[in-house]
């Protein structure tokens, strides 16, 4: 097998478990907490190194912003053997209790991008055992799933760590800055929707199809009700809490691989 034609890698990485931030500086930070670093490759959007944690090969690749760049780069690392994705990114807190740099784990994801709904027109051929697996719907919301023994591999991780954290669903969507946006960030706040991304539920939605095991860490970047553009520039600078979260997750998704073996 020939190197992917987006991520530019192939099998011969020797990692099963990757970790998927969005933004490629990021792979450098998780580089921080890994020994024997190789960097692999870096196109397009998808930067990505290899490295050890705990004696464990670990991947770090990152997908760049929203669903469809994010679903080649989960069905090119399926395509070379990767099992195990956790997506490691920023999110605005759609609850009051959630605070700067605490962390989300998402059992679920709204699947109110294209490109998870394009995933999950899948499972309505899908058998029972399969849908129930892998997508629900509740009050007329559809969601993705995370992979259950992944999620519960990072909740006995943050525990362990003492990290402030959640568990509770995410909603995927393909417009930061629409116009209705505070409007729909209530709906789904009302509905008990935790954090907004626009990443989440392609991964869920492309896992499940390809029988992979993913889940989902999010750092809460912007406090409900706060500016977006502020809350991310405060965050991109590093000087409070989220940078923290940002170590955090990071933490969270290595212990996580390092426990599924």
């Amino acid at each position: 097998m020939g190197k992917m034609p987006h991520i530019h890698l192939d099998p011969g990485i020797g990692a099963t478990a990757a970790i998927l931030p969005g933004d490629p500086a990021r792979v450098d930070v998780i580089a921080s907490y890994l020994t024997d670093v190789r960097e692999e490759a870096f196109n397009r959007e998808y930067k990505s190194i290899t490295g050890s944690y705990r004696g464990k090969r670990i991947l770090a690749i990152s997908t760049g912003m929203g669903g469809p760049s994010t679903a080649i780069c989960v069905e090119e690392l399926a395509d070379i053997g990767v099992t195990d994705m956790i997506r490691i990114g920023s999110c605005g807190a759609l609850q009051q209790h959630l605070s700067l740099g605490q962390l989300v784990l998402c059992d679920k994801a709204v699947c109110d991008d294209g490109t998870s709904q394009t995933y999950t027109d899948y499972f309505r051929y899908a058998s029972p055992e399969v849908k129930n697996r892998s997508c629900c719907t509740e009050q007329e919301i559809e969601y993705a799933k995370a992979d259950p023994a992944l999620l519960n591999a990072c909740e006995e991780a943050v525990k362990e760590l003492g990290f402030a954290y959640d568990i509770g669903p995410a909603r995927s969507h393909d417009a930061l800055y629409l116009k209705r946006k505070p409007q729909l960030d209530e709906h789904y706040s009302e509905k008990g929707v935790y954090a907004s991304d626009m990443e989440t539920a392609a991964l869920f939605a492309v896992g499940a199809v390809r029988g992979i095991r993913t889940a989902g860490i999010l750092n809460v970047v912007v406090e409900w009700k706060k500016d977006i553009k502020e809350g991310v520039a405060s965050y991109k600078d590093g000087a409070d809490a989220a940078a923290q979260g940002e170590k955090n997750e990071i933490l969270v998704a290595l212990e996580a691989l390092y426990r599924m073996g």
